[in-house]
């Protein structure tokens, strides 16, 4: 159980790091605002640290959870809110240039920041959302907003984070950085749902046929999958069969297919997409 909870929390850190990274290199130096806590920090950089600016931004709005929304928020979202501050307070402590790589840029420095900081900061998120975490921040008032008002969640996430993107529209006055900001904001969010969800996904594969031991056989021998057995019936002609049920991961399904045509030439197959697959062989080996 310890090592399951270090295992888990060694890649939550890994992807705050990953997520850190891509916003104090490529969109903190550019003035780059995506929402939430981080975005409000490059607003006011010129004024406090980013790091000291999300400590205590980040401390208050986990103490408001605390009192809002109970203990158990608070210890599932302490280590992710204050992991980020203390990754940028280090890079600042030890002197780190945020504008290092930037400023080795010369053409299209806006662009490479936007989809640069966006695939870092959207391949962090997702691991930490993969694994159960959360980096708090804005979460805390979504939370608060969701639990009070029972707003769907993104209505109030497009909301509050699009707040923050208008104000940088308001402070900055550059049509061509919000236009940037709010094309990062699309990004990272596609990118998160791609890490943190459609890496468990695969096909769920239907197989209708008089043969169902040797195509079960098959799956176990070819692909190491379970499968589910039930019964059928044919609704025009009535005839008893069994529908045999897989899920597999995309790369597994062509192979399946062709020694199910090679079994029964007669099965009747078709597939669906799966969001995502949790068990053996998916989110657990």
């Amino acid at each position: 159980m310890i090592k399951k909870i270090v295992s888990e929390y060694s890649r939550i850190a890994f992807g705050v790091t990953i997520m850190t990274l891509g916003f104090y290199y490529f969109l903190l130096p550019e003035n780059l605002v995506i929402g939430g806590t981080m975005g409000l920090a490059v607003l006011f950089k010129d004024h406090i640290n980013p790091s000291i600016f999300l400590y205590i931004v980040n401390s208050f709005l986990l103490i408001l959870g605390l009192l809002v929304l109970g203990k158990d928020f608070f210890l599932k979202t302490v280590f992710g809110t204050l992991a980020s501050p203390t990754i940028l307070f280090i890079l600042e402590l030890i002197g780190s240039d945020e504008a290092w790589i930037m400023n080795q840029i010369t053409d299209s420095k806006l662009l490479i920041a936007a989809v640069s900081g966006s695939l870092l900061v959207g391949v962090g998120l997702g691991i930490v959302f993969r694994f159960g975490g959360t980096t708090g921040g804005m979460d805390v008032i979504q939370s608060i907003i969701h639990k009070k008002l029972h707003i769907p969640y993104q209505v109030i996430f497009f909301f509050t984070d699009g707040l923050v993107v208008i104000l940088s529209l308001i402070f900055f006055r550059d049509i061509e950085l919000f236009i940037y900001a709010v094309a990062s904001v699309f990004l990272i969010s596609i990118i998160v749902d791609n890490v943190s969800i459609k890496g468990r996904a695969g096909q769920t594969i239907f197989v209708i046929t008089k043969k169902p031991e040797l195509i079960k056989q098959a799956i176990y021998d070819t692909i190491d999958r379970g499968c589910t057995l039930i019964d059928a019936e044919g609704g025009f002609s009535g005839i008893a069969s069994k529908m045999v049920i897989c899920t597999m991961r995309n790369r597994e399904v062509n192979m399946m297919r062709s020694v199910i045509e090679r079994i029964d030439p007669e099965a009747f197959t078709f597939m669906t997409d799966t969001k995502e697959a949790v068990g053996r062989g998916f989110s657990k080996e």
